[in-house]
């Protein structure tokens, strides 16, 4: 029996730590930031982008979502917090920066960035009725242009008739196809506020 328990012991100390050497090899392998997050964004080597999968507040741990794999970190008192009250009331799948250093086998949040919907004067805001009815007209009788800023795949799944594509991580190489006349209305659209 003795003997049975020294060699189940052994057994389970070689299988975690191989567990524990594959999932620092599989970290490294691992991406640091949100596809859909690289259109705008790069990140250092000690930093996460990604959303917000779920947070502990009694282990002090959050999960953060990068769509092939989820990245799983420590925080505590000392964790720096910008664009939330608290950790818990970000909520979830919020898109996040985290900023960590290794500690040991685990990886501490030393700050966590919320990001923040655009900010929009309301005087650029247009009502989907009231562009319902300039776009019911053509573009030149209307006197205007119809923007789709979101990424060009999902342009060509769909789009408002009408409309050209030109993603905003991309805006500044396809200014050639703004209008030349200053006095077009410009109507960009995407998938909702960022």
């Amino acid at each position: 029996m003795r003997k049975m328990f020294k060699i189940l012991m052994i057994s389970l100390l070689i299988s975690s730590g191989f567990a524990m050497g594959s999932s620092v090899f599989a970290s490294a392998d691992k991406p640091r930031i949100l596809k859909s997050c690289k259109q705008c964004h790069e990140v250092d080597e000690n930093q996460l982008r990604g959303k917000l999968q779920s947070i502990s507040r009694k282990a002090e741990t959050l999960q953060v979502f990068m769509g092939a794999a989820t990245w799983q970190l420590r925080f505590n008192k000392e964790t720096e917090l910008d664009g939330a009250k608290a950790i818990n009331k970000i909520g979830k799948l919020k898109e996040i920066l985290v900023t960590f250093e290794q500690d040991g086998d685990e990886l501490l949040a030393k700050q966590i960035v919320v990001k923040q919907p655009a900010s929009i004067p309301p005087e650029w805001i247009v009502k989907a009725k009231d562009v319902k009815k300039i776009v019911s007209k053509s573009p030149e009788k209307g006197n205007y242009m119809l923007i789709d800023a979101r990424p060009g795949k999902v342009f060509l799944e769909g789009h408002i008739q009408g409309a050209v594509s030109s993603y905003d991580a991309q805006f500044d190489k396809n200014v050639k196809i703004l209008p030349e006349n200053k006095d077009t209305m410009l109507i960009f659209y995407c998938g909702g506020a960022t």
